[in-house]
């Protein structure tokens, strides 16, 4: 994909997040489990190195997953009504958006399989002057206009740090989806 935006889920959490005191809580928690000593700020070091890691996907390619979605959109999935070599820009325009993922991080603790840390990541946002380029029932691409977003990160209910936000403004030039977004057909 070649996207110009540069916004990864992992680059709107804070650089400073510290998982230390919920990792050693969520091994040492465990029925039956003694409390270790380990080097717990080694351990958090390594699940926040991993949960950025399952982070770092492309922004608007998760968007886009939404954005298929759309009412506007949904007559270009049918290649009766648009057919395969037809190209289109469909404008959007503003669209607010939550949306929640849910990346998991396997543990393994003095050669012991802990249970998974499931995180929950709420991104938070709008878009103004979002246009999407469509072919065969796909978006390839568009541009984004204005966009801000927000990412909280939470573990079950505790919440590990505030939203943080991305700059505010326009985003520069195209982006594409290589390969396309499939825009599902209405049932």
């Amino acid at each position: 994909m070649a996207d110009k935006s540069g916004i990864t889920i992992a680059s709107l959490l804070p650089a400073d997040l510290h998982l230390d005191d919920l990792v050693k809580e969520h091994v040492c928690g465990e029925p039956g489990r003694k409390p270790m000593t380990l080097a717990w700020d080694l351990v958090g070091s390594e699940v926040r190195g991993a949960l950025r890691s399952v982070l770092d996907c492309n922004l608007l390619e998760l968007l886009a997953e939404g954005w298929v979605k759309f009412r506007e959109l949904q007559d270009y999935a049918d290649p009766a009504r648009h057919p395969p070599d037809e190209r289109a820009v469909v404008h959007v325009g503003k669209h607010d958006f939550v949306r929640e993922v849910h990346p998991v991080v396997s543990v393994t603790v003095a050669g012991r399989q802990c249970p998974d840390l499931r995180f929950t990541v709420r991104l938070t946002g709008s878009f103004s002057g979002l246009a999407l380029a469509v072919q065969g029932g796909a978006i390839t691409g568009g541009t984004a206009g204005d966009v801000h977003v927000s990412a909280q990160l939470r573990y079950g209910a505790a919440e590990l740090h505030k939203a943080r936000e991305s700059r505010k403004g326009a985003l520069p030039g195209t982006f594409r989806f290589d390969p396309p977004i499939p825009i599902p057909r209405r049932g």
